[in-house]
């Protein structure tokens, strides 16, 4: 009897376990069904809502304003109530604006645009930003997320623009090769060092190829302007036969002017190419960071890159393929240049600290 009653125990005891396997296997699948579908930590119906009560969009940025406005008109196709007013700006002032500003308590910046990795850099130590993370930035390279509430909205390659009238069939596609051909790259300008964007871009080029190139131009060839509009000006009237590692925004402008259309064109710098990355970030002191939260969760989407392509930025998103033969994307950088061709400094303490020696050696060649 005693052996019976203990038969049974052990069977009641194996099929108790076995229910308590089955219940912690089911509620296991669950839990990683769970995982795998996260919910998105905010609701796009209850932005909307709150938009639709917000006093539209103010952005301080660099975009040029051709360029921003094509990407607001795709924007405003889905959100047609929120009206954006985008102050452009040069890249320090967007940063020292807000900064006066939200220390006044005035109206200010909801979004701010830059390319300018070090700014981004004080920026994120200033806690300037919200900490906001648009759902699709799942879908993007992980450099796309830089800080907490900083991103990048667009990988931009360096390109060179070149007048096609003076130059004819000798179209550049290096920096090296118009260093090394004087007699018909007599005259070039770009960017100088003290500005950001030529910065990041002067700086990713010489960590792939060195300071060679830009010690045969030197002082002698270069032809000082300013901004990417400036630079296309001076190309444009034959003040210098190309500008090189200046803004790719210059493609949309080309493309969108018949009259300049006729005198310049553009290409990668096939030896190196850097990019310049454009960050953007929700501000703290937003007034209407619901308008904020669609405008970058529009820019993360698919919709988003199409519009960032063809207003003349870089779509980047893994696998993204525009339509109407749009090329304005990192694959296509990839796959002209060469990946080992392409520098991205990122949002980092070592670029910051390169700067004061990098520029004093950049004057010491170009005056």
């Amino acid at each position: 009897m005693r052996i019976a009653s203990k038969g049974r125990v052990a069977i009641v005891f194996a099929l108790t376990a076995a229910a308590a396997l089955l219940a912690a296997t089911a509620a296991s699948s669950r839990t990683d069904s769970a995982a795998a579908k996260p919910k998105p930590k905010y609701s796009l119906p209850a932005l909307i809502k709150k938009s639709k009560k917000e006093s539209g969009l103010v952005v301080y940025g660099n975009p040029p304003g051709a360029n921003f406005n094509a990407f607001v008109a795709q924007f405003n196709k889905k959100y047609p109530w929120i009206k954006v007013t985008e102050s452009d700006l040069e890249d320090t002032t967007i940063f020292s604006k807000y900064a006066s500003e939200a220390a006044q308590g005035a109206r200010t910046a909801d979004i701010l645009i830059a390319s300018a990795p070090n700014m981004w850099v004080y920026a994120n130590r200033q806690h300037y930003v919200q900490d906001f993370t648009p759902s699709g930035i799942t879908k993007f390279p992980k450099y796309a997320k830089q800080f907490k509430g900083i991103f990048i909205m667009s990988p931009d390659p360096a390109i060179i623009v070149y007048n096609k009238l003076l130059l004819k069939d000798n179209v550049p596609s290096s920096v090296t090769g118009m260093a090394n051909d004087e007699s018909t790259y007599n005259k070039v300008t770009g960017y100088s060092a003290d500005n950001l964007f030529g910065y990041t871009a002067l700086y990713g080029y010489v960590q792939l190829k060195g300071w060679s190139a830009f010690n045969k131009i030197g002082r002698s060839r270069y032809v000082s302007s300013g901004n990417v509009a400036a630079q296309l000006q001076v190309v444009a009237q034959g003040g210098a036969k190309a500008a090189y590692l200046t803004s790719p925004t210059a493609r949309f402008r080309i493309a969108s002017d018949a009259r300049l259309a006729q005198i310049l064109d553009w290409s990668y710098a096939k030896d190196g190419t850097p990019i310049v990355p454009r960050g953007i970030g929700i501000t703290r002191k937003a007034a209407s960071p619901a308008s904020a939260k669609l405008f970058l969760d529009y820019i993360f989407s698919k919709v988003g890159q199409q519009a960032i392509c063809d207003a003349g930025f870089t779509s980047f998103m893994n696998g993204f393929k525009p339509n109407g033969g749009c090329t304005n994307t990192l694959a296509d950088v990839y796959a002209k240049v060469g990946k080992k061709n392409v520098f991205n400094p990122g949002f980092t303490q070592k670029f910051v600290n390169a700067r004061p020696a990098f520029t004093r050696r950049w004057h010491s060649i170009f005056g």
